[in-house]
């Protein structure tokens, strides 16, 4: 890092500067802001290899980008012909993660009962919108 700091300063020139040390503290913190953007990039590429190579699936891939929202169009719109109290109660539960007891609670039912509305959510949405990939 004191290379390239040197090798900026190289490059300035005879240029004249009011503070040398905050120049050089300028330079240094630009220095490091530009390292860590690079170092956040080049972590984001090593990422989303690791999961392509170990999935096998290319993660920007248009056609499943398009495949996926077509199935979350598809899962929403079931969603909607779900019982009202069903929806809510899936939805509080496995969406906004409430736990079990607080809806339970909020609904006037027993954790047995918002269990079986979710499984019965569960198995709707999988009939609706299915398992294909």
């Amino acid at each position: 890092m004191t290379q390239e700091v040197f090798v900026r300063l190289a490059q300035q020139g005879e240029r004249s500067v009011r503070s040398a040390d905050s120049y050089i503290f300028a330079i240094a913190a630009n220095l490091l802001r530009d390292r860590a953007r690079r170092d956040r990039v080049r972590a984001t590429y090593r990422e989303e290899k690791r999961l392509e190579d170990y999935v096998g699936v290319d993660p920007l891939d248009p056609h499943r980008i398009a495949s996926g929202r077509e199935r979350l169009g598809k899962l929403a719109r079931s969603l909607e012909t779900l019982p009202d109290k069903t929806r809510r109660i899936f939805i509080l539960c496995r969406i906004e993660n409430i736990d079990k007891a607080t809806v339970a609670e909020s609904f006037g039912l027993t954790i047995r009962m918002v269990e079986i509305h979710i499984r019965r959510a569960l198995e709707h949405l999988y009939v609706e919108v299915g398992t294909e990939t």
